[in-house]
């Protein structure tokens, strides 16, 4: 039997365990309606995994503008083919990230009722729940584009490929030249619309209790000014005196401190920026996932030892025993710790954000990942990984050593090291640590086996280890 939580608003953990879940396909694959109907096995489930930050991707009301977008627009329909080879034109559902209003989509997913309930399901079993915000633009058919077109970056119609009929610009990003044709851009140098913005975050706050933020250098003065200058200069805005995360942040937290920001993020020094107007964590694609991505040993451990890890990985990497490796990284790592929808079965086909499900949702299973992860994480629950002290080891020794990557993580009454091998081939070294004279035992969660050490040895020569190509070992061990 499981003994809940039983306060209707669970605290924040340190170095959480966030699963990000797609409503709608979350709905379809389990063939539900509604959220309400989602069993209490499911989360029960979540929390034996070590869940405790439950993102809930996509609850906001989505137009028929963008569901037609989705459907005909025909770039994206050869991408549906590229992860859904049996694509349907009933698939497509159009992108969460299209908003019409920041109401609960109650036809679909919710009502705003029932989001509450579903949230107080996940505090009373110690879960906290993300929603989304999505400050850059809002869905062409949004309420506000015919109620308050002033809110948008607009001006007379000279480029239908960029403006939409009515003169407003399409969403686009900066630094990939990227224009989404289903969205409409905000005039963040508009006071406004930082109003507006905010008032909107002021929902979310209170349906949640915390915010994933999309895109979320778009707002930056430096960002909007440098794609955006030459409409808005001409039309007498000006570069604003705060920051728009400053205002927005520091007014939730004004009236719920326990809130927290995630930021996504494409560039590190945004990052930093973004840290600094009060984000708690960053969605960190450039950094840490891009570097496993790229499989260079020395760039991981380089930014390893200067930044801490935010998110998840899939099988973008290739195959599932070097997904499996970066999984063992990122999730053994300060900061939080980003699980996806799927991962833990080994999917191939990653979920599209357009569609309401994923090639052969309940075969398309890996075997040997499902294992690794029915080891790790319930591992991930123990609090030495969310009140420990983290610590960077080097790994010494001759020859192949450079492959791994070492790192403790401590309590009063509990030790961890972690080892990973990187790499396509196998590596050993030795781990110097911090323990007490007589024999230290360690125990590799991974594999189960036990192996003994003498503790000044260790302390003065190092643990020898030995591992094999895209491996960890996570020994568990009393200084």
């Amino acid at each position: 039997m499981i003994f809940y939580l039983l306060s209707l608003s669970a605290s924040h953990r340190k170095n959480p365990n966030l699963i990000q879940i797609s409503a709608r396909p979350w709905l379809y694959e389990q063939n539900l309606t509604r959220l309400s109907q989602v069993p209490d096995s499911v989360l029960d489930e979540l929390v034996l995994k070590g869940i405790d930050s439950f993102y809930l991707l996509g609850v906001w009301s989505v137009g028929e503008y963008g569901k037609n977008f989705d459907r005909t627009n025909q770039d994206l329909i050869n991408d549906y083919y590229k992860y859904l080879p049996d694509y349907t034109t009933e698939d497509a559902i159009g992108c969460p990230f299209a908003i019409t209003d920041y109401s609960v989509n109650s036809e679909e997913i919710a009502t705003e009722s029932e989001l509450m309930q579903f949230r107080e399901r996940l505090n009373k079993r110690g879960m906290v729940l993300y929603l989304d915000f999505v400050p850059n633009h809002s869905a062409v058919d949004a309420l506000l584009v015919d109620s308050n077109p002033d809110l948008y970056v607009r001006e007379p119609l000279m480029n239908e490929s960029r403006q939409y009929k009515n003169g407003i610009y399409f969403g686009g990003s900066s630094s990939w030249n990227t224009i989404w044709r289903d969205t409409l851009q905000f005039n963040f140098f508009n006071p406004d619309t930082v109003e507006h913005r905010i008032a909107e975050l002021m929902k979310i706050a209170a349906l949640s209790d915390g915010v994933r933020c999309d895109v979320a250098k778009m707002p930056l003065s430096d960002v909007f000014e440098s794609k955006w200058k030459d409409i808005v200069y001409k039309q007498g805005y000006k570069k604003p005196a705060q920051e728009f995360w400053k205002v927005a942040i520091d007014a939730v937290k004004a009236k719920y401190p326990d809130f927290k920001f995630v930021a996504e993020v494409y560039d590190e020094s945004q990052g930093d920026t973004l840290i600094g107007l009060g984000f708690d964590y960053l969605y960190d694609k450039v950094g840490l996932y891009d570097k496993l991505s790229a499989g260079n040993v020395e760039d991981v451990k380089n930014y390893i030892q200067t930044r801490s890890a935010k998110l998840g990985f899939g099988t973008h990497f290739g195959s599932t025993y070097v997904a499996d490796a970066a999984a063992l990284v990122s999730f053994t790592l300060p900061g939080m710790r980003f699980h996806f929808q799927g991962q833990w079965l080994g999917r191939k086909n990653k979920l599209d954000i357009h569609l309401r499900r994923s090639y052969d949702m309940a075969h398309d299973v890996d075997q040997p990942t499902i294992m690794d992860y029915d080891i790790l994480l319930p591992l991930l629950k123990d609090a030495v990984w969310h009140e420990g002290k983290w610590t960077y080891k080097d790994v010494q020794g001759t020859g192949d050593c450079w492959r791994l990557m070492a790192w403790t993580w401590e309590t009063a009454d509990q030790s961890v090291l972690v080892v990973v091998n990187y790499s396509d081939q196998m590596a050993s070294g030795k781990v110097r640590l911090d323990v007490n004279d007589g024999k230290i035992v360690f125990e590799d969660k991974m594999t189960g086996m036990k192996q003994e050490g003498d503790g000044q040895d260790i302390r003065e020569n190092g643990w020898f280890v030995q591992m094999d190509k895209y491996w960890a070992g996570i020994y568990y061990y009393k200084k």
